[in-house]
Formats: C-alpha cells, sequence, structure tokens
C-alpha cells in the first residue's frame, strides 16, 4: 500500500505542475496551485492598476481556499483511503469540467469564461492540497515546493556534515515530488509551445492515474 500511496504522491505533484504552466500560459498570468505565487502576483497586478489580472488571481485565490475547505469538511473522520479517494474523484471531476469548458469556449484566455475555468482548476488544487495532507508521506503538501526544496537542501547538507549513511527515505521522496512537479510543468511547457489541444487535460490523466493506483 506504502508503494502505491508514494505513486499517488508522484503524479498528483505531476499534475499540480501542469496545472501552474497551463493556467499561467493560457489563462492570464495566474496560478492555480501554488498560491504564494499567486498571491504575489496579486500584488503585482493591483500595483500596476491591472484589475482584469488582479480580479483572476483573486478568484483563483478564493476558488483554492474554497476547495481546501469542503476537502477538509468532505474528509473529516473518514480513513486514510476513503478520503483520498473521496478527494481525488472530486479533483478529477473538476479539472475535466475545467479542460472541457475551456475547449468548449473557444479556449478563452481571460474574462469570464477564463476566470471560470480558473474557479474550477484552482478548486481541484485546494482539494488537492488536502489530498496531500491524507496521504501523510514526508509532509510533502504537493501543491507548493519551496518547504520540500528547503528540506531536501537540509537533508543533504546533513548527510554530508553528518555522519556518513544513505539518504533518508523521506528525502527520496521529496525529490521525486519535486522532480514530477517539474516533469509537470516540463509537459505543459511543451504543450503550450506546440500548440496541442490536449494540454488541459495532462492533470486530468495524471489524477485518473492516480485514482486507478488506489483501487
Amino acid at each position: 500500500m506504502r508503494k502505491r500511496l508514494e505513486g499517488v504522491l508522484g503524479l498528483i505533484s505531476f499534475a499540480a505542475g501542469s496545472v501552474d504552466v497551463m493556467s499561467f500560459a493560457k489563462l492570464g498570468g495566474v496560478l492555480a496551485s501554488a498560491m504564494t505565487g499567486n498571491v504575489a502576483l496579486l500584488g503585482l497586478y493591483i500595483g500596476r492598476g491591472s484589475a482584469a489580472a488582479a480580479l483572476s488571481s483573486m478568484v483563483a485565490l478564493i476558488a483554492f481556499i474554497l476547495g481546501a475547505g469542503a476537502g477538509a469538511y468532505a474528509a473529516r473522520q473518514r480513513a486514510q483511503h476513503d478520503a483520498l479517494r473521496l478527494l481525488l474523484v472530486a479533483e478529477l471531476i473538476l479539472l475535466a469540467a475545467g479542460a472541457s469548458f475551456w475547449l468548449a469556449a473557444g479556449r478563452p484566455s481571460g474574462g469570464m469564461s477564463g476566470n471560470g475555468v480558473i474557479v474550477l482548476l484552482a478548486m481541484a488544487m485546494g482539494l488537492q492540497i488536502i489530498a496531500g495532507r491524507h496521504l501523510n508521506l514526508a509532509g510533502i503538501p504537493t501543491v507548493v515546493f519551496t518547504s520540500t526544496l528547503t528540506n531536501i537542501v537540509k537533508g543533504v547538507t546533513e548527510s554530508l556534515t553528518g555522519k556518513p549513511g544513505r539518504l533518508r527515505r523521506d528525502m527520496w521522496r521529496q525529490c521525486a515530488a519535486l522532480a514530477l512537479y517539474f516533469g509537470g510543468a516540463l509537459a505543459a511547457g511543451i504543450c503550450v509551445y506546440t500548440g496541442t489541444r490536449a494540454l488541459m487535460f495532462l492533470p486530468v490523466a495524471a489524477v485518473g492515474a492516480a485514482l486507478v493506483l488506489l483501487v
């Protein structure tokens, strides 16, 4: 079971990386998963008077909070496996709805249609951060990796300056999750560059595969 949970961790990390790139590149410079960066962008947009961009960032922030709140409420008092399955099913539905709506609306980059897609993606990422808590593997949240990178650097430093030995398994998980987040971002970046219409379905496929692992 632990191996399956590690697989789920990697797949949803990949999903978060792809969501951030495609929302930033295709939905008006918004980060749908990394809320620290999104709050910084919100400040930038307000500071330079970009009302439309600021609104989109605010929409993402509110939707993420709603998704996390709904996920925390729905998963309370549930066993780990049941909570994860519920959260990932809900996330998959939101991601698929966002991808379908984006295509049906003519791939909007902003406006009401674009903000509608942002709501769906950011709520999905809010659910995912709660799923990451229920995975409970090495404290990896799966949607933001600053703390994970810090833990990796700390672990490597302690290994090099302390007693020689093998790196802890938690750190290997952290490295793998960070690498897969980057992999998702890279895959989405290639899709953006090549104009691939299936761009929005990258995270759908990743979360769907994570659900298969839980069965």
